[in-house]
């Protein structure tokens, strides 16, 4: 698939630069406020500031310059994201909290993020780039959240740490997910305190991880 950058002209001046980085905040902008691309460059040139000639000079669509702008955002996500995992964990922490930790840092993580990351998971129902980009930041969500927890292996019990520690991210990807009305055009119901939410998942992963192998199932004869 061609990349985004392959799609944008690079300026020949500093001013040219900042002119496009003013149209992408404002393509942003105008994502959140309508979660939806129901906008046009005019608009785009307008809320920016700039003339629709100087987009025209860098993407030739609209649908490109939307494309750039969330490859920028999933860039700043990613250094988010990965900063973000990177801090130490406390000395004496329990797996227990361990638990609450990790889950904590992601659900951060995207409620920071959430008013960018809904709209732009809205059209990635149908623009391919997006969708391709979107998962793969993704995934490597889930590889940061398995590889915090992984790190504590010898207190997993379940007989295959790594397929439940997986198991376990897409639980809490998808509880926070719905309740942050990520992906779906319906507003956030918001059931239930936040709080809780983050307590509850915890509990619940914490069993999840370290409930007692279940003995084999006898063969009839």
């Amino acid at each position: 698939m061609e990349s985004v950058n392959a799609r944008v002209r690079e300026p020949k001046q500093e001013r040219s630069r900042l002119s496009f980085d003013k149209a992408l905040d404002a393509v942003i902008a105008l994502l959140v406020e309508r979660r939806s691309d129901s906008f046009t460059l005019a608009d785009v040139a307008q809320r920016a500031g700039v003339s629709t000639g100087s987009i025209y000079g860098r993407v030739s669509s609209k649908d490109d310059l939307i494309r750039t702008a969330h490859a920028r955002e999933m860039e700043r996500i990613g250094d988010q994201q990965r900063a973000a995992f990177a801090e130490p964990a406390p000395a004496g922490e329990t797996f227990g909290e361990a638990v609450e930790r990790v889950i904590g840092t992601a659900a951060d993580l995207l409620r920071r993020n959430a008013p960018v990351l809904g709209p732009f998971m809205l059209l990635a129902n149908t623009d391919a780039q997006i969708a391709e980009l979107g998962g793969a930041a993704h995934a490597e969500l889930r590889e940061a959240f398995v590889a915090a927890l992984a790190e504590r292996a010898d207190e997993i019990s379940h007989p295959e740490p790594r397929r439940a520690l997986e198991w376990s991210f897409t639980v809490v990807y998808s509880v926070l997910a719905r309740w942050l009305a990520l992906g779906s055009t319906q507003q956030a119901s918001g059931e239930g305190e936040w709080s809780d939410i983050l307590a509850d998942l915890a509990r619940m992963v914490l069993a999840f991880l370290t409930q007692p192998a279940a003995p084999p199932k006898k063969r009839r004869r």
